[in-house]
This record gives C-alpha cells, sequence and structure tokens, in this order.
C-alpha cells in the first residue's frame, strides 16, 4: 500500500557545504527547513525531506505482513527529513575520528557499531551542523523504504530505529509511534522484516542511518478522517459519473427521506439483538456508489492492489476501514470532490431502496439469489460489481459479494457511539450464508482488520 501525502506546509532544500558549526538548517513558524546536502568536513550527507502522512504500518505493498510484525496498523507520521543512505565509513571517521567497521571502506556504510554508539555519533553530528538528527523511529523507517528513499538492495544491511520493542499488539491509530515506553532492545530492520536486537549489539551489516523532524503536521483532511473522523462531505443528491485514471465512478443520487431501520418486520425471527430495538431515521438526500469500488479503481487512485486482488472489474477486498479511508483521500486528491464512506443509516437507506422501497428483506427483491452473490449461490469469493439484479434506486450488491465499510464506529441502537477500534460492516459477501446479505444485518470488526471478503462503497 503506498502512504497517502497531503502537505501542510511546502518548503524547498538548498544546498550547504561546509556547514562546520554552522547552523545547516532555516525554521520558519516552527518548521524546520532541511538542506538537501550537509557536509561534514567535506564529506556529504544527501537528504530527502518527506511530508507529513498516513500509512498501514507492519505491511508490504501488496498488504503482507513484514516478517517480525504481529498485524498492520494505522499511523500518522509528521514530516522528516531522512538520509538516503546509511551513514558511511567516511563520514563516521569524520565525525569520531575512527572506523569501527568489519571490512574498511569508505564508501561502505559503517558497521560493528551498537545502539549508544551511534547515538554519540548522533549528538556530535548534531553539535556540528544545528540540525537535531536522530536515529529515524521505525515509523519514520517503513515510510522512507515506501517512498523509494530507502531500496530493496539496501537489504544487505540491518539498520538500528530508535524503537524500543515491544511484544505487545499496536492496535489502534498511533501518531508518530516511538516504541514502548523501556526495554533494552531496539527494533531493527530491513526492508521486510523486523527484529528485537539488545542495544548494545555490535555486528557485520549492522549500521544506521539519521533523520531529522521538520514539524510539518499532518493535514486537517487527515486528521478529520482518522482521528476526528468526522469528514466533510457535499451537499448533493444526484446522478453523476466522475471519471479518474481511465476509471468512471458512477453516484446514484439518494433522495433524503424517513424510514424505519433495524429488524423490521420482513427480517422476521432472522433478525439478531443489535439490529433492535427498530427506530425511525431520517437522513438527508446524498450520493452513494452504484457499485463496490472496484480493484480496476483503486489501481488507478493507488498505483497498487492489496494482495488477492487481480480482476479489474471485481470488488477489491483486503481492504481495512483504515486503508479505505487512505485510499478516499487520494481519490479526493485527484477529484476535489469530498467522497467518503457513507454512514450506517445511509447504507441500509439506500440497500432499502430509501424511497422507492419494496420492504425486501434483501437488497432489492426477497429472494436471495436475483440479487446477491453469497456461499449457497456457490460463490467463494467476489465475483464482477453490477451483474446481479439491482435494486429499487440501481444499486448493485448491497446484499452480497464483498462486506462494505461503513464510517461510524459501532454501537447498539439508542445508544451514543463510542470511539473505539470497532467500526460497522453491511451486506454480507459471497463466502456468506444467506442471513448475513440481510440490510438489516449488522457486523463489528476491528478497524485495522483485512480480508478476502472486506471491500467498501463510495459516498457523497
Amino acid at each position: 500500500m503506498k502512504s497517502i501525502v497531503i502537505c501542510t506546509l511546502a518548503f524547498s532544500l538548498t544546498l550547504v557545504a561546509g556547514c562546520n558549526g554552522k547552523k545547516a538548517s532555516d525554521v520558519v513558524d516552527g518548521v524546520v527547513s532541511v538542506p538537501g546536502t550537509v557536509e561534514i568536513k567535506g564529506v556529504p550527507l544527501e537528504m530527502q525531506t518527506l511530508d507529513a502522512t498516513v500509512f498501514a504500518m507492519g505491511t508490504l505493498e501488496d498488504g503482507r505482513l513484514i516478517t517480525g510484525s504481529q498485524e498492520a496498523h494505522e499511523v500518522l507520521l509528521g514530516g522528516y527529513a531522512i538520509s538516503k543512505a546509511p551513514v558511511s565509513q567516511e563520514l563516521w571517521e569524520a565525525v569520531m575520528k575512527n572506523n569501527p567497521s568489519s571490512t574498511v571502506n569508505k564508501a561502505l556504510p559503517v558497521d560493528m557499531v551498537d545502539y549508544q554508539s551511534a547515538q554519540s555519533f548522533v549528538k556530535k553530528i548534531s553539535k556540528a551542523t544545528g540540525l537535531e538528527f536522530a536515529i529515524p523511529t521505525e515509523a519514520q523507517w517503513e515510510n522512507a523504504f515506501r517512498a523509494g528513499i530507502i531500496i530493496r538492495k539496501d537489504g544487505s544491511v540491518r539498520e538500528w530505529t530508535s524503537d524500543i520493542w515491544s511484544d505487545e499488539p499496536v492496535g489502534e491509530i498511533t501518531v508518530d509511534p516511538a516504541g514502548a515506553a523501556k526495554g533494552d532492545r531496539r527494533v531493527v530492520r530491513t526492508w521486510k522484516e523486523r527484529e528485537p536486537v539488545l542495544q548494545f549489539t555490535k555486528a557485520g551489516g549492522l549500521t544506521f542511518r539519521l533523520a531529522v523532524r521538520t514539524g510539518v503536521k499532518c493535514s486537517p483532511e487527515i486528521m478529520a478522517a482518522f482521528i476526528d473522523q468526522k469528514p466533510e462531505r457535499e451537499n448533493v443528491c444526484a446522478n453523476e459519473t466522475i471519471e479518474v485514471g481511465g476509471c468512471k465512478i458512477e453516484m446514484v443520487g439518494v433522495e433524503g427521506g424517513t424510514y424505519l431501520m433495524g429488524g423490521t418486520v420482513e427480517q422476521e425471527k432472522y433478525a439478531s439483538e443489535d439490529e433492535n430495538p427498530v427506530h425511525e431515521v431520517t437522513v438527508k438526500g446524498f450520493e452513494i456508489g452504484k457499485t463496490e469500488v472496484t480493484a480496476g479503481l483503486w489501481q488507478a487512485v493507488m498505483g497498487s492492489l492489496p494482495l488477492g486482488n487481480s480482476e479489474a472489474d471485481r470488488p477489491v477486498v483486503n481492504v481495512s476501514w483504515y486503508t479505505a479511508q487512505e485510499f478516499i483521500l487520494k481519490l479526493n486528491q485527484l477529484t476535489g470532490r469530498k467522497f467518503r464512506l457513507p454512514t450506517e443509516e445511509e447504507w441500509e437507506f439506500a440497500a432499502r431502496g430509501g424511497t422507492k422501497t419494496s420492504s425486501c428483506r434483501y437488497s432489492g427483491s426477497n429472494h436471495i439469489e436475483e440479487v446477491a452473490v453469497y456461499a449457497q449461490g456457490g460463490a467463494a469469493k467476489p465475483m464482477p460489481v453490477g451483474k446481479m439484479k439491482p435494486n429499487e434506486l440501481g444499486i448493485y450488491d448491497m446484499s452480497g459479494n464483498a462486506w462494505e465499510w461503513c464510517q461510524d464506529y459501532y454501537h447498539k441502537y439508542g445508544e451514543e457511539p463510542q470511539k473505539s477500534e470497532w467500526h460497522m460492516m453491511r451486506g454480507g459477501a459471497a463466502p456468506s450464508k444467506w442471513e448475513a446479505c440481510r440490510v438489516s444485518n449488522r457486523q463489528k470488526v476491528p478497524a485495522s482488520n483485512m480480508k478476502g471478503s472486506f471491500g467498501f462503497r463510495l459516498a457523497l
């Protein structure tokens, strides 16, 4: 998964040479401008500045877990600059007056350096340049790999990060994570693996690189989507087609109205406890995707696909609530629109057919085989979108095919939603039994979970 970048402040890089004892950065409104090159006694250190971003940490681009990672977890990361290569032996000698490396070659990364020695180097180079250098956090390191700064051939070396190793799963979204509060093992990284290493360890091929925080914070759009979880919305209600990257997004206008939400009479005994009590809900007009987001659209927006997706006309799956939000942020950048996930109330209203409802058990019919790709119908995985019968509004696959994320935190009807990791999914999927495909069925799922049946559709 590529990280999504929304800048809050742009600044240019400047070339600085021979900055021994001089300030190598400018600070404007609390934001540090890091030079593209810093020289120490004639030895250059190339730096690359990265903007504040959000990404699913702990995974490769296709969604597979990095070795040593317990789970994927969403990270909001402030802006920083990072060295384009590990610290060279030449630079180490210029600062520390020695070379501890296992194989002496000034062009190679310094190795045989424990964490404390690396920290001593950081202090000296910071004093010499006026820049507040640090060993990068694991989040900074992994994001730099995703950005193409750390390349796979660097995998022949292992690099210290500043994070203290934790055996506990991270769980919820984190902002500028830095690992455990205490411990004597640090996270050491390659592009495909993370491991705990005692901080006094010296080994061949064990090196480090440098980072500097710039003070650039995540944009209001990122904060609204991931922290406040109250994305801005448009006041629209019409059928429209929007094109991006050669793919068409067909949106269906849903006229506002009032309806009974929950385990209504046509759901009979199959309604579960969390579908009750039935209650009256009024929704404003909105637009919702005619189909689920396809793998083709995801590829056009994100440039790569999560694992398990290959056919462009099928719903994109293996998508968490967080990665759906990453997609939406990027889509909004490309289109200038305010796409979002539907609320649970909007989703059920649209699935029931809105003001044109026929009060069916499934979306568009009482006969599931007409409208849904589901388990008893012989499906094992999602099928091409839009092939079943649409509902009264002309919307496809709101029963079956892929589970669909909603914007909301999970809550019991009649209670106020509380901020948590749990979010709502609706509609059932290809592997689901018919009961799960009912329009009132609810499923609570941790926002970081992703499976081969988890997808979503868009709203405006």
